[in-house]
């Protein structure tokens, strides 16, 4: 663990030109190909990330639209030769700030920060990219790709093999609870919407926001072009905890964000996709970790009452 608490910080000196003198991982977040810690040089406080998850695009959105002013979008330290990232081990390192705030997904939003974030959102949909970087902008998540073919091996392995340990069992017996369900996803994908495109965040749930006084949207490795109920899905129910959970929060963020004629159909192919996706990889993880248990009791979130996978079908 030292040894690997020297490389980085080398890396961060050599890289970025920051002499860190402490490093502290940082646990949340359900990204695996992620590793996050707070490190501090004598002056500042920074968060530095390695990851492999997403495309190099994002963060050159998240960069442009910091450095055009838009608050609430966290800066890019710069390398040493200008760049945004550099990458070690094919995983990008990449360093903002640190925010000293408190996660969303644990304390909530008030009414305030709601309509804050609504207001935030309704920005970075509205954000005029350059050309060149909006027609860079991948119009898919890079996941997509394989959720298909990962839920087809898993409805093999859980339906017709013996687990491999109680854990898997127990999974098993959830993936066969619901099994109808599963099936919808994975045979009646809605079409594809068309409409107007904007710069989407693609994962703006409350896992992703921190709050200092000021609301804060992180975590730019899925940003795409699409319709903008890409997004909004997001705020329509199904989330648990890291979504509007009353009416009164949901009238506060579209207080913020204005009004929006939402594309019901968009909406339904977004809310499909997403739940296809958390069902495969939230069992993926239960099988392979890290904390295989927690992961049984989220799939078994997005799957029961008012989670949704449950939403999703028609």
């Amino acid at each position: 663990m030292l040894a690997g608490v020297r490389k980085l910080q080398r890396w961060v000196l050599e890289d970025f030109g920051l002499d860190v003198v402490e490093l502290s991982p940082v646990g949340h977040g359900a990204d695996v190909a992620a590793q996050v810690w707070r490190a501090a040089t004598a002056t500042n406080t920074y968060a530095v990330k390695w990851s492999g998850a997403g495309t190099n695009t994002g963060h050159q959105v998240a960069a442009y639209l910091a450095d055009v002013g838009l608050q609430g979008i966290p800066e890019l330290i710069r390398t040493m030769e200008g760049g945004l990232w550099s990458f070690h081990g094919k995983k990008r390192l990449t360093i903002t700030p640190w925010i000293d705030g408190v996660r969303a997904a644990e304390t909530g939003l008030t009414t305030e920060q709601w309509t804050e974030y609504g207001v935030l959102l309704q920005r970075v949909h509205s954000s005029e990219l350059p050309e060149r970087l909006r027609d860079a902008l991948p119009r898919h998540s890079p996941v997509d790709a394989r959720i298909p073919g990962l839920a087809a091996q898993l409805q093999t392995r859980l339906t017709t093999q013996a687990p491999e340990d109680d854990l898997e069992a127990e999974l098993a017996a959830v993936w066969k609870e619901h099994q109808d369900t599963i099936a919808h996803l994975l045979t009646a994908r809605p079409p594809e919407p068309g409409g107007r495109k904007v710069v989407c965040h693609a994962d703006p749930h409350l896992g992703n926001v921190l709050v200092d006084g000021h609301v804060h949207l992180i975590d730019w490795d899925d940003v795409v072009l699409a319709p903008r109920e890409q997004d909004l899905m997001f705020m329509l129910g199904g989330m648990g905890s890291i979504g509007p959970t009353t009416p009164e929060q949901l009238t506060a963020f579209f207080t913020g964000y204005g009004d929006v004629d939402l594309d019901q159909d968009a909406i339904a192919y977004y809310r499909h996709t997403r739940a296809l996706e958390d069902v495969a990889l939230w069992a993926e993880q239960a099988l392979t970790g890290p904390d295989r248990e927690d992961c049984v009791d989220i799939l078994s979130g997005v799957l029961g009452a008012g989670g949704l996978a449950r939403l999703a079908l028609p």
